[in-house]
């Protein structure tokens, strides 16, 4: 698993902060994005909460990663190990840019269920992934460090990654802060297992620490691409099964809502 940046505002894959707790995701900035606010709605048929999707949060360009960490769903994941084909990146690119369009696009993070770096047209990713964006929004990296080396710093900084890395393993990890240090991306660490530990919404045997917090996908609009293309609801869906589109879809018919992890997850459905 990437580097989980822990949630405040919380992520998979890698992490969001060095000091919330989940995987990867939160603004960096701690901002939204401008554009028109829209009220979340509850059913009147059903009660359950309702949120237009306003942006994609992560892309999780692969299922693939270079550890076995217990507290992560990856080991043992219910879906295929696999990179994200480029046909696929380029229709994720095309449903983030509607987001950009539209002026509701915020942070925009390379990372879910598996270490970003194992893709081996990953910097490809990253230079399109800027080019998309543009030069005002945040662009995340989350990773584990192993494969972050003197040459991949150095082919990255031109995109102004922010990069954040997961101290999984510390004695790779430490070199790789180092390095992300001189070359101006690192944007932080992260040792949530430890620190704001929690177990993927009961998908993973580990403690829970984590402080309860309102789900940052549900209550901003925030969704998540898989590596085959599918849109999900947020960054701890290691199954797939809160899967409300695709890649070849309308982005403008996409909704969130509450699905089955909610029940058992840290964060809260909003009020």
């Amino acid at each position: 698993m990437a580097a989980l940046r822990s949630l405040p505002v919380h992520g998979a894959s890698g992490a969001v902060n060095s000091t919330a707790s989940g995987p990867a995701s939160g603004t960096a900035s701690g901002t939204r994005a401008p554009g028109p606010e829209v009220v979340p709605q509850r059913s009147s048929a059903t009660g359950s909460y309702r949120r237009r999707v306003e942006q994609i949060h992560q892309i999780e360009v692969t299922t693939r990663c270079n550890l076995r960490c217990p507290y992560c769903p990856s080991p043992n994941l219910p879906r295929e190990k696999q990179d994200m084909t480029w046909e696929v990146f380029e229709q994720s690119l095309e449903v983030v840019r509607f987001f950009v369009r539209r002026g509701t696009q915020g942070e925009l993070s390379l990372t879910g269920i598996g270490e970003s770096l194992l893709h081996p047209r990953f910097v490809e990713m990253v230079a399109c992934a800027r080019e998309t964006i543009g030069d005002d929004r945040p662009l995340v990296i989350a990773t584990n460090g192993l494969l972050l080396d003197e040459a991949m710093c150095r082919a990255v900084k031109r995109y102004r990654p922010l990069v954040f890395i997961s101290l999984h393993r510390p004695e790779k990890a430490g070199p790789a802060v180092e390095l992300a240090k001189a070359y101006g991306i690192l944007a932080g660490v992260n040792a949530s297992a430890v620190t704001s530990a929690f177990n993927w919404a009961g998908q993973v045997d580990w403690y829970v620490t984590a402080p309860k917090i309102h789900c940052e996908y549900l209550r901003s609009g925030w969704a998540v691409i898989l590596c085959d293309g599918r849109i999900t609801t947020c960054c701890l869906d290691a199954s797939g099964t809160g899967v409300v589109g695709s890649v070849l879809g309308d982005p403008s018919s996409l909704v969130l809502e509450p699905y089955s992890l909610c029940a058992s997850c840290h964060m809260q459905v909003p009020d």
